[in-house]
Formats: C-alpha cells, sequence, structure tokens
C-alpha cells in the first residue's frame, strides 16, 4: 500500500450506503413510468421529484440534470453526486418507490442538501401515509 493512498479496506462501504444497480434506474420504460404517471409529485425550487410505487423494499433512483439546466459538466456531476449521497443515506426510509429527480436550474450545494432533505422527508411521510391506508 502506498502512503497516502485511501482505498484501502478499512474504507469498504457499509451495505447501507452503497448505490448498487438495483437501486437505479436503468431503462427509458422506467423512468417514463415514474414521469408519466408518478403517484407522488414534488417540488422544491429548482427541484422536482416523480415518484411511483414498486414492489421493492426499498427505492430505486433515476437522475435527469440537463445542460440547459446546468451548462458546466463539472457542476452537473457534482449535483447528481449530491444526489446520489443523499439517496444511498435514505434508500430504505423512502419505502418501495422509484423515484426520478429533476433538476431544472442552477442550486447551491447547501441548498441543494436543505431541499433534497425536506423533498425526502415530504416523501418518505407519504409513502408511510399510503402504506397505512393500504
Amino acid at each position: 500500500m502506498v502512503p497516502g493512498d485511501d482505498t484501502g479496506p478499512a474504507l469498504a462501504a457499509s451495505p447501507g450506503t452503497t448505490f448498487p444497480r438495483s437501486a437505479r434506474l436503468t431503462r427509458p420504460s422506467q423512468f417514463e413510468a415514474a414521469m408519466r404517471r408518478p403517484d407522488y409529485r414534488m417540488k422544491s425550487g429548482p427541484l422536482r421529484i416523480a415518484a411511483v410505487r414498486n414492489r421493492m423494499p426499498s427505492a430505486r433512483l433515476g437522475l435527469v440534470v440537463g445542460k440547459k439546466a446546468i451548462a458546466r459538466a463539472h457542476a452537473r456531476n457534482r449535483v447528481k453526486r449530491i444526489i446520489r449521497d443523499r439517496f444511498r443515506r435514505d434508500r430504505f426510509r423512502l419505502g418501495g418507490v422509484d423515484l426520478v429527480v429533476r433538476v431544472l436550474g442552477r442550486i447551491s450545494a447547501p441548498e441543494l442538501h436543505r431541499r433534497l432533505d425536506s423533498l425526502f422527508s415530504d416523501l418518505e411521510k407519504e409513502t408511510r401515509e399510503a402504506e397505512t391506508d393500504s
């Protein structure tokens, strides 16, 4: 191991904080299902969430961050990284939903964290209410 190399086994992610393929929306049909007929819709500033219930024990995430919304690639990548990180932490709390997060404009990192916390907690409440009603 090279001094200063932080890629060793000590930094392995815990199971709840990974972002496996099973936690992603990977097909256009999955995105369309969530966006065309969502069970839940939420917005906060430049963020939009559309979610549809699935039959899985945890949520799956799809991201839409276009060039028109955020022109610079490094800024788009940072926004996506922050959203994925927040999702990893809350994935099992959100329940069985497929959600698509769309970013429609520029947003600072602290503001993004704040708005995601609010949206994810609102979505968690909505999915719990729906489970108790069923």
